[in-house]
């Protein structure tokens, strides 16, 4: 049974047979099915000597009982489109992208003699499954390069931790507001006002005394690193009627190697005494890019 069909299955049994499941397995995202589709990672669209960017995109399943979708179909086929290599697919199966382009336009310009239809991707993020078990050790060193594997495919990549230590968010935060730039724009009661919401959702979130474990690591070129507590992957999730996006930067540029210094947060509060983390490499992150897609017309 696959992933999905299990996933299915499981939604459909009674409440109490119904498995909790783990960080870990949500994580994984056993239940996501998501359409191959290269235009969701497209930056622009340029349409002989004019460029226009992608504003949003929306996939559609290409139902045949929608109106919509077998008139534009219908229209797509009378001005010429002649498709190829779908011919013994189930269209129902199939997925129509909607490109909105940023700005406002009376009309597409009109293809002219030997001018081509061009789409440009921008980079994205693929998660690579890791789950490689790591003890990190507050304030300790790191001389030696840490090797792990995609458990996909079983490339090897490397990385080479360069410290660890816990972050005070409450004393980061509040340092935040105490800046002179924050306090020209805004009133002190304004101010005030913003820092008791702010403490509000942030006490949901790591409770005062407690500290979240920063990673400053060197790694290959286009990867980054995702880490989690093996205590957390392993419970059950906690839901949260706040959240909170933590973004840490290194005040160095490069590490040890000499290469970029990129950081890694593990989002959950901890002891400000915490010396040993049992923790795993859970994923990484590689840059991808599509191959850009240019059509030729002839008028």
């Amino acid at each position: 049974m696959s992933a999905e069909e299990a996933g299915i299955e499981e939604l459909n049994a009674p409440a109490h047979e119904q498995k909790t499941r783990s960080n870990r397995e949500w994580l994984r995202c056993d239940r996501k099915i998501d359409p191959v589709n290269i235009f969701w990672a497209g930056g622009n669209v340029k349409i002989g000597e004019t460029q226009f960017d992608i504003k949003e995109t929306e996939n559609r399943r290409c139902d045949m009982q929608n109106w919509e979708i077998a008139v534009l179909f219908t229209e797509f086929l009378r001005c010429g489109w002649n498709p190829t290599g779908i011919d013994d697919q189930n269209i129902e199966n199939m997925f129509l992208t909607v490109a909105e382009l940023s700005g406002e336009y009376d009309s597409i310009p009109d293809l002219g003699e030997k001018s081509a239809f061009q789409l440009h991707s921008k980079p994205y993020y693929t998660p690579h499954m890791v789950e490689q078990p790591v003890t990190l050790a507050v304030g300790a060193e790191y001389p030696d390069k840490l090797r792990f594997r995609d458990q996909n495919t079983d490339e090897e990549h490397w990385l080479r931790i360069n410290r660890v230590y816990l972050c005070d968010i409450w004393t980061e935060a509040m340092n935040s507001f105490n800046n002179p730039r924050y306090k020209e724009q805004l009133k002190p009661e304004d101010i005030e006002k913003v820092r008791a919401g702010f403490e509000s959702h942030l006490s949901e979130i790591c409770p005062k005394g407690m500290c979240f474990p920063v990673i400053e690591y060197e790694c290959e070129e286009g990867i980054t690193l995702q880490f989690y507590s093996k205590e957390w992957l392993d419970a059950a999730p906690v839901s949260h009627s706040s959240g909170i996006g933590i973004l840490m930067k290194s005040d160095k540029k490069c590490g040890a190697l000499g290469l970029p210094l990129k950081t890694a947060i593990i989002q959950e509060p901890m002891p400000g005494n915490t010396r040993r983390i049992e923790a795993e490499l859970f994923l990484y992150n590689k840059v991808e890019k599509y191959a850009d897609v240019i059509k030729f017309h002839t008028a």
